[in-house]
């Protein structure tokens, strides 16, 4: 009865790793179980309220952990650091002086969408080569550069009340050799918003259309003010509406309805 114990023991195929040593899947091995989405309750974080009024959410939704490549999560960094002096894509102050008024500063906008993570937003967009970001939605298809940065950036609201809103300061009335040329005050039918402070950034760059990982050069990434990335990538969130953007993957500005022509 020994003997065949050792013999059963002896044919049994032992362990190739140490206990303290991770096991890496063979490339044969079955592919593990997809990440779990992203739970309900913050899907509806994003979304507006039965109001309409912006989401007063604090910080960008934290994707799935999945979504944070390590590849990528250095230039989503080096973006959110190095941002602020590129300048807001409308501020007037940093195009040449073709009109005859004064430039209008950066404004503050609210999102047009009405569910997902940039459900009526305040919001504001840098670029890093500004004159290849399209200000009107309507002209022909701008071709972005390998290179080209983005970061928008997502405030929380504050609600002015009445009695307040009508001392604010017109936009035109920004001192024009401010540090930063910028509007901070939306109005929306008979509520006024104030773009209080940073709630987070949204970054969209393009690298090498051919670059494994990426939607077709584009990698998207969520940063935290604090500078935590909480994103980079192929975002599921931010691919499903870029795709549909005129400019590859940037949808663009309209002018302010004050700057128009």
């Amino acid at each position: 009865m020994r003997l065949t114990l050792l013999v059963t023991l002896a044919l049994v195929p032992a362990c190739s790793h140490s206990l303290d040593e991770p096991i890496v899947p063979d490339a044969d091995s079955p592919a593990p179980p997809p990440t779990p989405a992203a739970s309900s309750s913050a899907a509806t974080s994003s979304s507006p309220d039965a109001s309409g009024s912006p989401d007063t959410s604090s910080s960008p939704p934290e994707p799935a952990a999945a979504e944070l490549d390590a590849r990528f999560a250095p230039l989503i960094a080096a973006a959110f650091r190095d941002y602020k002096p590129w300048g807001r894509v409308d501020d007037e102050l940093r195009w040449a002086p073709w009109l005859c008024r004064m430039p209008l500063p950066g404004r503050v906008r609210m999102s047009a969408a009405e569910d997902g993570g940039h459900a009526r937003k305040l919001y504001s967009v840098f670029a890093k080569h500004r004159d290849r970001y399209p200000l009107v939605e309507a002209q022909a298809p701008v071709a972005q550069p390998v290179g080209q940065v983005l970061v928008k950036e997502s405030y929380v609201p504050e609600l002015v009340e009445s009695g307040a809103a009508a001392a604010l300061p017109s936009a035109d009335a920004t001192p024009p050799n401010v540090l930063d040329h910028f509007d901070p005050i939306l109005r929306d039918g008979d509520r006024v918003y104030r773009a209080s402070r940073l709630a987070g950034a949204y970054v969209v760059l393009k690298v090498a259309p051919d670059t494994p990982g990426t939607d077709a050069g584009w990698v998207y990434g969520t940063v935290t003010p604090g500078g935590e990335v909480t994103s980079a990538g192929r975002v599921a969130s931010c691919m499903g509406c870029h795709v549909s953007a005129r400019h590859e993957r940037v949808f663009g500005l309209a002018p302010a309805p004050s700057a128009a022509p």
